[in-house]
């Protein structure tokens, strides 16, 4: 018995260090600027080493889109989860406010200071956007299973996901350059009627 919840304990002590070293460095970094923090300073505020760190992140920048390895879990069950009769685009653009909605119930403001050092820091936007290809990988496998088409081998599940994580990217630059007082699934709507009245229109 013990040797099967040997792993479970593992894992979660894991996951709490990690959400610890996060929590950490987003604090030193609204306090003192991302480029003005270290890496060093982390490490000795979070009492761990350069070794014990790379086991958890790849890259200081990895810091400021940890929510994202959430968001790809989120986003893929919020797909899973709609009614088996809705259209495609229609069950991605409730996903997406799903996700979003699960994500954002905590702490607003200080997802809105993060997203807004990722905007000035091109480094993290860079890795930002690697992220978010991980998430529209994640997103097409359930989609293509709704739309009986093969993940791999068919472009429109594919194309749609993408499409889908592109328009969330976009509607959260956009909040984040409007002050963040706008209501985020408000701009998520409008980024897919932008889609559909593109798609209506006569190539």
């Amino acid at each position: 018995m013990a040797e099967g919840q040997a792993p479970g304990l593992r894992e979660r002590k894991k996951e709490r260090t990690r959400a610890q070293v996060i929590e950490t460095a987003i604090d030193l970094f609204l306090k003192n600027g991302y480029e003005q923090t270290t890496l060093d300073e982390i490490l000795g505020a979070v009492e761990i080493s350069r070794r014990t760190f790379f086991r958890y992140f790849e890259s200081k920048e990895d810091l400021l889109i940890g929510w994202m390895d959430q968001l790809i879990e989120v986003a893929r069950e919020a797909i899973r989860a709609r009614p088996p009769g809705e259209p495609p685009v229609e069950a991605l653009r409730n996903a997406i406010r799903d996700t979003l909605g699960r994500l954002f119930e905590g702490d607003l403001p200080r997802f809105v200071a993060v997203q807004q050092f990722v905007a000035k820091t091109p480094a993290v936007r860079a890795r930002q956007g690697e992220r978010l290809g991980h998430c529209a990988e994640a997103v097409c496998e359930p989609l293509a299973a709704r739309m009986g088409l093969d993940p791999q081998r068919d472009l429109a599940p594919r194309v749609l996901a993408r499409c889908a994580i592109t328009i969330m990217e976009c509607a959260i630059e956009a909040w984040i350059a409007r002050g963040a007082t706008e209501n985020l699934l408000d701009l998520v709507d409008e980024g897919f009627r932008a889609l559909a009245r593109e798609h209506e229109r006569k190539l």
